[in-house]
């Protein structure tokens, strides 16, 4: 590497902004201490191409190719002062011929964080006309950097890290820390030598435990990292090194959580890994969308930041995420907060504070990403920033990075300041059983968008103990339906919108077998007051009720409507009757067998609760479905 380099500082060495300088003023013997450095250069032996430099410099002090290439050795070996004082002789004998030197003068003030001489350097290398477009905009970033840098320093935002205790960090590098949504475990990658492996530490009392290197299969003999946690806590996926049986030296693979166990990973395939690097994967809350990092042929350059979603016929052709969050050089460690609005990542192509700076984006109204913001000074720092976690409620993160005269890469957490966090967000948190045998069941649960009917996520109960976690944010109406084939589907619907705690909606769900006799209340088929006209919030449940009937061709149901005490005795009836009326009608249309549907209402005779409070009428207003056959 070291030669190639040396061989890259020749083969550029000569390119001037625009003259030739004038080598013929240059003695004989200078001329050749420099050829000899060149010489040197080539076969990568920088001692004595310095030691030739010195001597052509010794010889003619204004021989500009030799002082700027000896700035040039200087500064690769990052003796910037040294390399200063070279590239500042050199501008002084000819600044037109010597005019990219302002530009690596300003990058230089810039690491320094000598924001004044940085820009000073910059304007003046942008001054100098016909340059190449690249150089331009190279030099155009560092000015905008610069400028960042100086308005970040003078508005720093809210940051007080604190290093997570001996039972996380160790003399090792640790990084890409993934949450449960609940908080209480923590997994992160830790590299030992050349040796990457996940790590896992529980919270007991509010205390961290001491991490433990997870056993097989997650950890194998190949380097595994990048873990993200699904926020239903259901599946990880994560990165591995599998040169010789993936499709690319690194794959995402997938692996799904029973009980305290996960099982044989699988790689994703073709779809998503390649010839390419994939890694970093991270996963939405609506348990559709994978956001991870790769190298492709329609990028913007370096490592660009992607997006795939999971249909019923496999993922989709991942897709660049965009020019508000990739750029020409490298982005990286993506990370999508359960709000499904929030994206955080690194970049080192938009302006910032150094190597890798933290962004992040909010979802606009059509589904596109806005402009990525910088997260701030100090949290971003003139070093390399290695990714950020946010917990669930927001409020919360978690960062990798290496303290000053530390080679080593520590897990830090710190309140995020309230600019940066996401939407508000709470889980929904129970256990899924049969309602006769008490047992845990595995099923299906969807939680819907009650204003717009959009599912917000779709995952599955735990086989091993029926136990189901989900993010969903606050402030909105939800529709919850779960269903497995061997059971009545269950519906249910809980508001958040006066929810203001960070305590999680519990909600336990006990199962019906399919057998005759056995009803169900659907929760989610709602009328308008005194009227039996179905409301477009009751589209979910029916269709749901529609898939029930479709998979038990021999199901037959009767339609029972409900009423509370509210107005006459007959009224209520014909409400109920039609309202009954009004769910057989839409099945039949959807062609369901009217042979296996009858429909009746009891009005106000069959109360469920207390008619005397409004709480209990509402209950009382129902529909429910019983079966009568199969």
């Amino acid at each position: 590497m070291k030669k190639i380099f040396f061989l890259g500082l020749v083969s550029c060495f000569f390119t001037s902004c625009f003259a030739q300088y004038d080598k013929t003023r240059v003695s004989k013997k200078a001329h050749n201490a420099f050829a000899e450095a060149n010489v040197a250069m080539q076969m990568g032996d920088a001692e004595s191409a310095t030691k030739m430099l010195k001597k052509a410099i010794e010889i003619e002090p204004d021989y500009c190719d030799a002082l700027i290439l000896l700035g040039d050795i200087y500064h690769h070996n990052h003796e910037n002062n040294k390399a200063i004082e070279l590239y500042q002789k050199a501008i002084l004998i000819d600044s037109v011929y010597s005019c990219k030197k302002y530009k690596t003068l300003g990058d230089i003030y810039l690491e320094q964080g000598n924001e004044a001489n940085a820009e000073k350097y910059l304007e003046k290398y942008l001054s100098f006309p016909k340059l190449s477009p690249p150089d331009k905009a190279a030099a155009e970033h560092d000015l905008a950097e610069m400028k960042f840098v100086k308005e970040a320093k003078a508005h720093p935002v809210p940051f007080e890290p604190h290093k997570m205790s001996n039972a996380i960090n160790s003399e090792f590098d640790e990084y890409y820390p993934s949450m449960s949504t609940d908080g209480n475990t923590l997994i992160f990658t830790r590299r030992i030598g050349r040796d990457e492996d996940f790590y896992i530490s529980k919270k007991i009392n509010g205390e961290w435990q001491k991490a433990q290197r997870m056993p097989p299969p997650l950890n194998s003999d190949y380097n595994e990292g990048a873990l993200s946690v699904t926020p239903d806590n259901g599946f990880v996926f994560f990165t591995r090194d599998c040169n010789q049986t993936g499709f690319g030296g690194f794959d995402i693979y997938i692996s799904k959580k029973s009980g305290d166990k996960y099982l044989t990973p699988n790689n994703l395939g073709e779809v998503i890994n390649s010839g390419s690097k994939e890694s970093q994967p991270s996963f939405s809350s609506d348990g559709k969308t994978l956001y991870f990092m790769t190298v492709r042929k329609d990028g913007f350059g370096g490592c660009d930041l992607y997006s795939s979603v999971l249909t019923d016929k496999g993922w989709t052709t991942p897709k660049n995420l965009g020019t508000h969050i990739n750029t020409a050089s490298n982005e990286q460690f993506p990370f999508i907060h359960p709000d499904n609005q929030t994206f955080y990542f690194v970049s080192n192509g938009k302006p910032g504070m150094g190597l890798g700076d933290i962004f992040y984006s909010r979802r606009k109204p059509d589904g596109s990403w806005g402009e990525a913001i910088n997260i701030g000074y100090p949290i971003n720092t003139e070093d390399d920033e290695r990714g950020i976690f946010v917990t669930a409620d927001g409020k919360k993160a978690i960062i990798s990075r290496a303290e000053k005269g530390s080679k080593n890469f520590d897990l830090y957490e710190f309140d995020l300041y309230e600019g940066a966090q996401p939407n508000q967000v709470t889980y929904l948190k129970g256990v899924i059983t049969d309602a006769k045998t008490k047992k845990p069941v595995g099923a299906i649960f969807q939680l819907i968008d009650l204003s717009n009917g959009n599912v917000i996520t779709e995952s599955n109960s735990d086989e091993t103990d029926g136990s189901f976690l989900v993010c969903i944010p606050k402030g909105k109406d939800y529709a919850l339906n779960v269903t497995n084939d061997n059971y009545l589907f269950y519906s249910d619907n809980f508001s958040l919108k006066e929810k203001t705690d960070a305590e999680p909606y519990l909600k336990d769900v006990a199962l019906m077998p399919i057998e005759v006799g056995k009803s169900v209340i659907l929760k989610n088929i709602f009328f308008a007051s005194n009227k039996f006209d179905l409301q477009t919030e009751s589209k979910a449940e029916l269709e749901k009720l529609l898939a029930f009937l479709s998979q038990n061709k021999n199901v037959k149901i009767s339609i029972d409507g409900h009423t509370d005490n509210s107005g006459s005795s007959k009224h209520n009836l014909e409400l109920s009757e039609n309202r009954a009326k009004a769910v057989y009608d839409y099945l039949v249309s959807k062609g369901i067998d009217a042979n296996r549907l009858s429909y009746k209402g009891f009005g106000e005779t069959k109360p469920i609760a207390d008619n005397t409070t409004d709480e209990g009428k509402q209950q009382n207003r129902r529909t429910e479905i019983t079966i009568t056959g199969k």
